[in-house]
């Protein structure tokens, strides 16, 4: 499907539910969104607003090292460096020692990715003022180049948790930002269908977690163990994985929903058909959970569809299953995607 056909406001939605931060879905007012029609605006909104709000509650600090010659002792005499430098012949000593300090990796990152985004020569002008107004705020916080291993150094504990959001963010950010070193100006990618059917399966799990409390998600794994009985065990281990998007689980029904980020649900080599593989893999996704966990509990498939134009809603009945094929239509109001989605499960 095509993303620019998803309101900007349903994107950060989704995007709060999958990253597991829907409380931060406030730090802006859906308000705010109008005039914002590009992922990266958004972001830089969310970005430069959440950086505003970290400073009223207080920017982290932490303690770093710190090398310097001083008049007076603090901490550890460098002593080979006093020596070193003669210091002792204008009245000073090579000190460590360690100083509490704005300037510690997350805030890092975060300046970083707000210097990044100024990078962008299409960045909305309200945002533009947003981002620039935020990055200053970060005076004396050191600038790094971002990539993939600093943001796995991260280490926050739970009352650090409004800066998670914010730096996932910055990850998505800097992932999808391309900078040409030569001219220094940067444009943004647009996100790849395989990051949105990630978002897209992300957004599901933590939606039938947060907002029902009917069946449990996910409870058991999505790993489906495969019915392999008179397969020799060296050759079990060339069975691919087998693994569900989502299942719930209630004392009466077990429902298995594959998430299926297409453009189009029917497809096929005579069109108006749902996809042939979908149902496949479904199928072998019923038979073998039904088999392998609690036996006689009868279960049920779900494929869904994100869509902006058709609605889908099929329902057949294959070897014992009922399958259901069925759309919620991510260009509609929230509340009414919210209503939809709960809809499907009861």
């Amino acid at each position: 499907m095509n993303n620019r056909k998803i309101p900007i406001a349903n994107i950060y939605y989704l995007l709060c539910y999958a990253w597991r931060h829907i409380e931060e879905s406030d730090v802006v007012q859906l308000s705010e969104l109008k005039g914002i029609e590009k992922v990266h605006d958004l972001l830089g909104k969310v970005l430069s607003e959440g950086t505003f709000r970290l400073i009223r509650r207080g920017m982290d600090r932490g303690y770093r090292d710190v090398h310097e010659n001083l008049s007076g002792i603090r901490g550890k005499i460098a002593m080979g460096e006093t020596m070193k430098q003669a210091l002792h012949a204008r009245g000073q000593v090579a000190c460590n020692f360690e100083e509490m300090s704005h300037d510690v990796l997350h805030n890092r990152i975060l300046r970083s990715t707000l210097k990044s985004l100024l990078r962008l020569p299409d960045l909305h002008k309200e945002v533009r003022t947003s981002v620039r107004n935020a990055y200053l705020k970060f005076t004396g916080v050191t600038i790094v180049p971002l990539n993939r291993q600093l943001f796995q150094q991260v280490h926050l504990d739970r009352n650090r948790r409004h800066y998670r959001f914010l730096l996932s963010i910055c990850q998505l950010i800097h992932e999808q930002l391309l900078v040409d070193e030569k001219s220094g100006e940067a444009r943004f990618m647009e996100i790849s269908k395989e990051r949105m059917e990630k978002l897209y399966e992300d957004f599901i799990i933590e939606f039938y977690r947060r907002e029902q409390n009917r069946y449990q998600v996910n409870h058991q794994g999505r790993t489906i163990t495969w019915v392999y009985k008179g397969t020799p065990d060296y050759h079990q281990s060339k069975l691919p994985r087998m693994e569900a998007d989502v299942i719930l689980e209630s004392s009466d029904r077990r429902i298995i929903m594959d998430a299926k980020y297409y453009q189009e649900a029917f497809g096929g080599r005579y069109g108006g058909k749902l996809h042939s593989n979908n149902l496949y893999q479904l199928l072998a996704y019923l038979r073998n959970r039904e088999a392998t966990v609690s036996p006689g509990a009868k279960h049920e498939g779900i494929l869904l569809y994100p869509t902006v134009n058709e609605q889908v809603a099929v329902d057949v009945c294959l070897e014992g299953f009922l399958i259901s094929a069925r759309s919620i239509n991510l260009a509609q109001n929230w509340n009414k995607i919210h209503g939809d989605m709960l809809a499907l499960i009861n």
